[in-house]
């Protein structure tokens, strides 16, 4: 079994981030790493400070790239099936059956997307569909863009439907709501979209799907046969939290399933030494946040690692 200070569960920007900062400490560190998450469907990102218009998986390979003359450090292609409580540590169990115990566990592993039931939905996402529209759709010139919002599960929700809809509208001279035949929402946003370049459609929608594969036109094909092209759909699926994990340890979510409840500036669960960092916690699922986050509960738990060390009260409550 390998002992260290911190077990690290995902590769992405905050297991990567968090890694880096223990390793300038001098902390041991197995970082476990499975390539699994929502970048991949994505060519590029965007609204990343000096990665902007560069693939992720090149990132991704920089950061791990930088760790390499760390010591400290282990790698680890493996994903962790199981992950427990011994005394005041934990022990992971990769699928292998090898073990690993930590002092700390940060859980890096992101969040799943739960797509709606829509036909196409999944291969429009991440190139025509997308949920962040500070990083993805940018249009220079918006005069003869059209876009759509599809307004479905949690978008639905009105305030997420004009939401939605006035990001979309800095990308697009002029936005259709698409409400898949949701009535009651179509005329609940009626007043809002009033001397606004917005419009619904309630249309129930039968198929979605690329108009090319190196474009981000989606063509909706509805049940009635007829067919609109939008520049880009705008939409936000729900998420759940990657793995196990919560209900091994009794980790408390959100209402929604979608994330970790944490608390403090470190972003503590509700189990004492496991921390969540990234997706897992954020509603704003994007990189710069999924960076800041790592590095920011690892300094955390740096520091309460070396208090524990030399038996000094905490500085953080």
């Amino acid at each position: 079994m390998s002992h260290v200070d911190v077990l690290i569960i995902g590769g992405g920007p905050s297991g990567l981030s968090a890694a880096l900062t223990l390793a300038r400490q001098n902390h041991t560190v197995v970082l476990f790493d499975t390539s699994e998450g929502r970048a991949s469907a994505s060519p590029r990102i965007h609204g990343f400070s000096c990665w902007d218009h560069k693939a992720p998986e090149e990132y991704l390979e920089f950061a791990r790239n930088e760790l390499k003359p760390y010591k400290c450090f282990t790698a680890v292609d493996v994903h962790v099936a199981k992950l427990a409580t011994i005394n005041t540590h934990f022990k992971a169990t990769d699928k292998n059956g090898a073990t690993y115990e930590g002092k700390k566990v940060i859980l890096a592993n992101g969040v799943v997307d739960v797509f709606p039931d829509v036909l196409g939905y999944a291969d429009c996402w991440g190139k025509g569909i997308f949920h962040n529209l500070f990083a993805q759709a940018y249009q220079e010139d918006i005069a003869n863009i059209q876009a759509g919002v599809l307004a479905v599960d949690w978008i639905a929700m009105p305030q997420f439907t004009i939401h939605m809809t006035h990001l979309a509208s800095q990308l697009a001279s002029s936005v259709t709501i698409y409400t898949n035949g949701n009535e009651e929402l179509a005329k609940e946003i009626a007043p809002t979209l009033e001397g606004k370049p917005w419009k619904s459609d309630t249309r129930k929608i039968a198929r979605l799907r690329l108009k090319s594969p190196n474009e981000t036109a989606v063509e909706i094909t509805f049940e009635d046969g007829s067919t609109t092209l939008e520049a880009f759909v705008a939409h936000n699926p729900m998420t759940k939290v990657r793995g196990p994990f919560a209900q091994q340890l009794g980790i408390k979510l959100v209402a929604t399933g979608g994330q970790y409840e944490t608390s403090g500036p470190f972003n503590a669960t509700s189990v004492p030494g496991i921390f969540a960092v990234g997706d897992t916690t954020n509603m704003f699922k994007v990189w710069p946040n999924a960076v800041a986050s790592g590095a920011q509960a690892a300094a955390g738990i740096a520091i309460m690692l070396q208090e524990e060390k030399w038996g000094l009260p905490t500085i953080y409550r």
